[in-house]
């Protein structure tokens, strides 16, 4: 009898147990569920996209399908993998919905652009410093020194230049609108006469140098000994009408002068830019400009065009005056 009380005993303990004990002490499925996820995003990282970005299958370029399009300022989470070869590494998302190459993310969130300047290449002009992100308390990426390429993305509201670095890398440079102002090179006023075709400052300083060395050449011509008059003529006849050009890297209100040339009886300057740029331009400083690009009210031609032929090696646009 006490044998079989004990028995009893053990039985029923043992049937509490699997009843009211033994399902406490076994991990539910949602907490070995939330085990793995925590597991699974241990590596997870979040980045923002700093451009329209494509989302792949896998994590490769070649031989890889597009899923959709990740637009700039998207947050997304992830762990990284290697790329193959110049792909430069990915980032898996978490939510399973492919890979995106990390050369397209950053860890800052980017602004919002305001103007695209198109990848633009630029060589600063000095020492210059580029920021992480641009807010005040931003930290100093780099300081980058004069001749340094940098690639232009695109201007924030609150006058920063986005910029690509190496690396993948971004980065901000502070004063946009000085910047953009010397993206032609050192900055140089255009001082015009439209009805006498003549150009002051150091505009007109270039013209009298060509003027002196034009002079020059006939000069050295009218006192040499020639053979005869006809060799005499020839010799003439290969300076005669010839026009002299000279190129420049100069920035003038947003514009880029990249040349001026002195011909037989007019004078011209050319600019990297359109001739709808060119045309907006002076006629923002007072000028007036019919729909043509001529200049009004001028007894001399006077006029914007875009360029052609040998010329368009200066320039897209030229501004020229004479006869």
């Amino acid at each position: 009898m006490p044998a079989a009380a004990i028995v009893t005993l053990l039985i029923m303990g043992g049937f509490y147990f699997w009843l009211f004990i033994a399902d406490d002490m076994q991990p539910s499925a949602d907490s070995a569920a939330t085990k793995t996820e925590d597991a699974s995003q241990a590596g997870a990282q979040i980045f923002f996209a700093m451009t329209d970005a494509n989302l792949r299958d896998r994590p490769t370029t070649t031989g890889s399908n597009i899923l959709g399009k990740l637009p700039r300022g998207s947050q997304v989470t992830g762990t990284i993998q290697p790329g193959s070869g110049s792909d430069g590494g990915w980032l898996e998302l978490s939510d399973g919905n492919g890979f995106v190459a990390l050369i397209n993310l950053s860890q800052n969130k980017p602004p919002v652009l305001t103007k695209s300047l198109n990848d633009q290449s630029w060589a600063a002009d000095g020492l210059i410093d580029v920021w992480a992100t641009t807010l005040p308390d931003s930290d100093l990426l780099d300081r980058v020194r004069e001749g340094t390429k940098l690639t232009l993305v695109g201007t924030t509201a609150d006058n920063f230049i986005e910029v690509k670095l190496d690396g993948g890398r971004y980065g901000y440079l502070a004063d946009a609108t000085s910047i953009l102002a010397r993206l032609g090179g050192k900055p140089i006023s255009i001082g015009f006469n439209p009805q006498t075709c003549a150009f002051a400052g150091e505009i007109g300083a270039e013209f009298a140098k060509i003027g002196a060395q034009l002079q020059a050449q006939w000069q050295a011509l009218e006192a040499k000994d020639f053979a005869d008059e006809t060799a005499r003529e020839k010799a003439y006849a290969a300076i005669e009408g010839k026009s002299k050009f000279v190129r420049l890297r100069r920035s003038f209100e947003g514009l880029s002068l990249t040349g001026l040339a002195q011909h037989y009886e007019s004078q011209s300057l050319y600019f990297d830019d359109p001739p709808a740029k060119v045309i907006e331009v002076f006629r923002g400083q007072g000028f007036n400009i019919g729909r043509d690009g001529l200049f009004q009210s001028t007894e001399l031609y006077a006029g914007i065009t875009a360029t052609r032929g040998e010329v368009a090696a200066y320039g897209k646009t030229e501004l020229g005056c004479g006869v």
